[in-house]
């Protein structure tokens, strides 16, 4: 996308009413962030453009950059001090180096597939030396050549993720009785649930397309709005649009079932055996996170080298169990803990990955009308 959701969203036609509503529902508590949500987004960090050559700094979602044993661990092997600042969404990181004109003093990013593409036409990224990078014979050759990036020229794919249902078996049982299967569930039971929603344009709207029949990737504005009239259904029963501040609720029973990524999911459900993370079974977004180095990035070589530490077996298998999302690495699999491994959700199967889609980029036009929709869905605007 050409800019962040947050502020694309101010630019809408729909921004005053939008601002309005907004206010009052933040008011009552409805559209809180987590301090944890408002921490993450690193619009307000800045980082040296001229770096000297022993400091890495690297912007990614929380789960890659806060991961001392790994940061800490190439340091020690390579004398390449690491600093890393998350980001809450794709948007925010696109946004923050298209502002920064190549000079945002990042050499690491981690953008998801669909985010690699749109960069990509922006030239945004700096091709990768494949000479420095021998560890790559360790990602298996099929996520090398996904439509994002074929021949994986700027980035490299590293985590497996879905989007799914997680749920409070507890709550669940005693109010309605029956576990969810599908997405249908919610519409099924929205007067009992409590739920929350991804606080995410894409995969909401996309949710809301898929369960019409349609693409995750639809352009035709008539589909985008039937989707937004079929998730007004929901309101009732939606808490709140959020990515990660659902988890405390959903493991004391306060909320019922939640939109969630997996790697979060799954986190929780390793904790906690009272919840449980499913795919779907008509299907669901799939999505692949990746490794690149934006352009401009100042430490080229330091880039080249993280790369290829983060692809060795035992350090993507690290980074798999710390973050409960699949791997690419086709060496790191059977280093996998077992509790992780035995999930079934984990990895959708091939049967579930003919039934769902991946997001793809969209042209800037259609992502206005995704993104007037979504205004209205979460200011409560119909």
């Amino acid at each position: 996308m050409d800019i962040s959701r947050r502020k694309f969203l101010r630019q809408t036609a729909y921004v005053t009413s939008a601002m309005a509503s907004a206010s009052t529902l933040a008011a009552c508590g409805i559209f809180e962030k987590s301090p944890k949500e408002a921490k993450v987004g690193g619009d307000e960090v800045d980082r040296p453009v001229t770096q000297d050559k022993s400091t890495l700094y690297i912007y990614g979602w929380a789960t890659y950059v806060n991961n001392k044993e790994i940061l800490e661990g190439f340091t020690k092997e390579t004398g390449i001090k690491v600093e890393g600042d998350a980001y809450a969404s794709n948007e925010v990181m696109l946004s923050k180096l298209e502002s920064s004109g190549g000079r945002s003093g990042y050499s690491i990013i981690y953008p998801s597939d669909y985010m690699v593409a749109q960069m990509r036409e922006q030239k945004l990224l700096a091709p990768l030396d494949k000479k420095l990078l021998p560890n790559l014979n360790n990602i298996a050759g099929k996520y090398l050549e996904l439509p994002h990036d074929r021949g994986a020229v700027f980035s490299i794919p590293v985590s497996l993720g879905t989007t799914g249902l997680a749920y409070n078996v507890k709550a669940i049982k005693s109010v309605i009785g029956e576990e969810p299967t599908d997405w249908n569930y919610l519409w099924e039971h929205k007067s009992k649930l409590l739920i929350t929603l991804l606080d995410d344009v894409r995969e909401v709207m996309g949710m809301g397309l898929h369960t019409l029949g349609n693409s995750y990737n639809t352009k035709e504005p008539v589909k985008i709005e039937s989707a937004f009239q079929k998730l007004r259904e929901l309101m009732p029963a939606i808490t709140n649009f959020t990515t990660d501040a659902w988890k405390d609720s959903l493991s004391s029973g306060d909320l019922m079932i939640c939109m969630a990524f997996s790697g979060d999911a799954i986190s929780l459900a390793r904790q906690d055996p009272n919840i449980k993370y499913i795919l779907p079974s008509s299907g669901t977004s799939i999505w692949t996170d990746t490794i690149a180095i934006p352009r401009g990035a100042s430490n080229v070589k330091g880039a080249h080298a993280w790369i290829n530490y983060v692809m060795r077996p035992d350090i993507a298998a690290k980074i798999s169990d710390a973050n409960s999302f699949g791997t690419t690495n086709k060496l790191a699999i059977s280093m996998i803990p077992d509790d992780l491994k035995a999930i079934k959700s984990l990895e959708p199967s091939e049967d579930m990955i003919s039934k769902s889609g991946r997001i793809a980029k969209l042209d800037a036009e259609v992502l206005q009308i995704y993104e007037g929709f979504w205004t209205r869905l979460i200011t409560g605007f119909g």
